[in-house]
């Protein structure tokens, strides 16, 4: 895998390159201190990686983020860039603008150096990104839903050993079932369930903010009916600039959840990052947002799973869930949970996915309803939303 380093520090540059190229199945194709030299080095060298810095003299990464995708559009961009208040801005900008991911730098250069974690995060995204992605899978259907165990840990009656059949809503997006047994390889779909959700919920991570564009446009017609939920892998500081994006740049009524605040329809509520969020129902009958501290759950912050799993406890199987790109299997567990209640979930498709972690591990599990790209589970989620109930 080809990678190119772009940063303005020449300590930065060096780390990286050598950190990389000590890494197997990386080769670093060049070095460069500023957006016009990558620029002019394109499309001599075509690198499938490409890190990028946003803060540089001659030509910033903001600048030189489209003019690289237009003379390298197979080349996959990671900004690594600081998380200050504006390098957060910076850095959501340009993953609005077409960067697939975003790795925050240390504040400075000693900081660098010596961090072990942010090494280890850098090879990992790198490899995660630039991955050779498996043969495509053939989506079957299964016959049954393992039963998970609750991550909230709260009681509940025995659950039936196996889904009830129900027919399914015609649709042209999601393949019919087939009662052939599932060959190695091939995905196995559950059936669409019947009835209108009363609950969005979307995770994802790694390529998520462009995803989540996609897919919400698609649902504009149907989102007034329910409030929407997202949890999206990011650092504390990143979920108030991405919900101002989403309202300002793509119109959509997005805010950062609260603590307490009612769920209402037509509302859509991005999880703050650095600690976790789900839905409860207070004894009065409200639906609320509830804040859980971060370590209350794994190393992914907000996690997908209590996410996906409140939606469970709460909605059942009037909850929609959907899962975008991402590293990780997080929201896995969330998807038992809710598939054993019969809600739908529905999973973006390997081909149209940055990283295809978070919706493979659901659909390798049985566990989805439909494999799609995210203008296409859009249209779905709106077939959904807009069905008749019986």
């Amino acid at each position: 895998m080809s990678v190119a380093v772009v940063d303005d520090s020449v300590v930065v540059r060096g780390l990286l390159s050598k950190w990389l190229s000590e890494t197997n199945g990386v080769e670093v194709v060049g070095t460069y201190r500023s957006g016009r030299e990558i620029i002019n080095a394109l499309p001599g060298v075509m690198p499938k990686i490409i890190l990028l810095d946003l803060d540089m003299p001659e030509m910033d990464g903001i600048t030189a983020l489209p003019l690289i995708l237009a003379k390298s559009p197979h080349s996959r961009v990671i900004v690594v860039s600081s998380l200050s208040v504006h390098g957060a801005e910076l850095t959501m900008r340009s993953l609005m603008r077409g960067a697939t991911d975003y790795l925050p730098k240390p504040s400075n250069h000693r900081e660098v150096s010596t961090s072990a974690d942010f090494r280890q995060a850098l090879v990992a995204k790198v490899l995660a990104v630039g991955g050779v992605r498996l043969a495509a899978r053939v989506p079957v259907q299964p016959a049954s839903v393992p039963a998970p165990v609750s991550p909230l840990a709260r009681p509940r009656p025995p659950q039936p050993a196996a889904l009830p059949e129900r027919p399914a809503i015609p649709t042209p997006f999601v393949r019919p079932a087939v009662s052939a047994p599932a060959a190695p390889g091939q995905i196995r779909l559950r059936p669409i369930e019947r009835g209108r959700p009363k609950l969005v919920v979307i995770g994802a991570s790694t390529g998520g903010p462009q995803a989540l564009v996609a897919l919400l446009a698609r649902m504009r017609p149907a989102l007034g009916r329910v409030p929407v939920v997202i949890a999206q892998h990011m650092p504390p500081i990143f979920g108030s600039i991405f919900a101002t994006h989403l309202k300002q740049h793509a119109g959509l009524p997005a805010v950062e959840a609260a603590d307490g605040a009612v769920l209402m329809p037509g509302a859509i509520y991005l999880a703050p990052g650095g600690c976790h969020t789900v839905v409860r129902k207070k004894p009065d009958g409200q639906i609320v947002i509830a804040m859980l501290p971060s370590e209350a759950r794994g190393p992914w912050r907000p996690s997908i799973d209590l996410l996906f799993s409140s939606a469970a406890e709460t909605f059942g199987g009037e909850a929609l869930a959907i899962a975008l790109t991402g590293m990780g299997r997080d929201g896995t567990e969330g998807a038992q949970h809710l598939a054993r209640r019969a809600a739908n979930v529905i999973v973006q498709d390997e081909a149209s996915s940055v990283v295809w972690g978070i919706p493979g591990s659901i659909a390798e599990a049985g566990l989805a309803n439909a494999l799609l790209p995210p203008e296409k589970l859009g249209e779905l989620a709106v077939t959904l939303l807009e069905a008749q109930t019986p």
